[in-house]
């Protein structure tokens, strides 16, 4: 009987011990709640760069699936990986276990490198104009391609443009496009807001050009227009009263682009958010009246489009380049002014034109060995 007893007590507790050891979701070491965490050594970086991830996962983990959103996975619990293109990934971790399975993700920021072989900074290369100028194609170069168009940024380029000028806007999915107007009315086929679209709505219309021939050229985005001129033109970007800064800024850092581009606008609460920000170069409209207003910010560059001696004498002051249209927006061309508007740049010591002849206006500064 001492025996029996002996061996039911055991039974008994071989039997509480199996229990214990199998219990389900609420309890149990073995099958404890599965929670799927992990870290990674950057949340921005840049293409090529070698991204190491953790897995920190809690609970029994048999199993982990990293997914980069590139199109490639890893099953190794603490993987190192590249990404080769820009671009915004959401890399997800599911982990399992004989009973569970859990997952999450993060997003990561791919982007390229402010340093572009062969090219300088933009701040950089006006520092070094010693007195020459740099020719800005206002919209683009418009004699055959429709302003605000990839082709006219193209063309530009093919006639060795320094510098673009585009205008951009944000259509009703929060996408940035390349376009003056409030509406599509005056450059497309289309009629609306920009504001009022989707972006794949836009892409049913066409540009016109200048001439009012209609083209085969579509609305561009601003990912298209920065991926066209990186390293082949500088960019005034004008985001005057349509854009915030800040839904602009980090796209053009994504491109590796800040430190080629100009970010203009006429609102002061704005550059002063954009004088915050490293490598960025603010680009502030100076009238008449509103010097004092930018006086104690860190500029580099202003735009100065009235005539005052006395605005003019205190920017040279301040050592601040001069940035200036010139036949934009008229009917007066270089010819008929006799190259008068260009002239009053040229006593300024102006840094940069901008204008819709830009062909002609970089002749002219050519032969006086002014254009850099």
């Amino acid at each position: 009987m001492k025996y029996l007893n002996k061996t039911i007590i055991c039974s008994l507790i071989a039997l509480l011990l199996f229990n214990a050891c199998s219990k389900d979701d609420n309890g149990g070491a073995q099958s404890a709640t599965l929670n799927a965490v992990f870290s990674l050594s950057v949340e921005e970086a840049l293409v090529g760069e070698t991204i190491k991830f953790t897995n920190q996962s809690t609970g029994t983990v048999n199993s982990a699936l990293w997914d980069f959103g590139d199109g490639t996975t890893a099953t190794t619990n603490n993987p190192a990986h590249t990404f080769s293109k820009l671009g915004n990934y959401t890399v997800s971790l599911t982990v399992k276990n004989d009973s569970q399975e859990k997952s999450t993700s993060k997003e990561i920021v791919i982007s390229l490198s402010e340093t572009i072989s062969g090219r300088q900074a933009l701040l950089e290369k006006l520092n070094g104009l010693n007195g020459k100028m740099l020719v800005c194609a206002h919209r683009g170069l418009m004699d055959d391609a429709p302003e605000n168009s990839l082709k006219a940024i193209q063309d530009a380029i093919d006639k060795n443009m320094a510098m673009v000028e585009i205008d951009v806007r944000q259509t009703k999915d929060g996408e940035l496009v390349v376009m003056h107007d409030a509406t599509i009315d005056r450059t497309t086929n289309g009629a609306g807001k920009v504001s009022d679209y989707l972006l794949a709505e836009l892409q049913q219309f066409n540009l016109y050009k200048s001439n009012g021939v209609l083209s085969t050229e579509k609305i561009p985005t601003l990912n298209q227009a920065l991926e066209l001129a990186r390293g082949n033109v500088y960019i005034d970007l004008d985001i005057d009263k349509r854009t915030a800064f800040n839904k602009v800024h980090p796209l053009v850092k994504q491109y590796g682009m800040v430190s080629q581009v100009l970010f203009c606008s006429s609102e002061l609460s704005e550059i002063k958010e954009m004088v915050k920000v490293d490598n960025v170069l603010a680009l502030p409209i100076v009238r008449n009246n509103n010097f004092s207003e930018y006086a104690s910010l860190n500029l580099s560059i202003v735009q100065f489009n009235v005539d005052n001696d006395a605005v003019a004498q205190s920017i040279q002051n301040k050592n601040w380049k001069i940035f200036r249209l010139a036949y934009v927006n008229t009917n007066t061309t270089p010819t008929n002014d006799n190259y008068g508007q260009l002239n009053e740049i040229i006593d300024l010591k102006g840094s940069v034109v901008q204008t819709d002849h830009p062909l002609e206006i970089k002749s002219k500064l050519q032969s006086l060995n002014l254009n850099n």
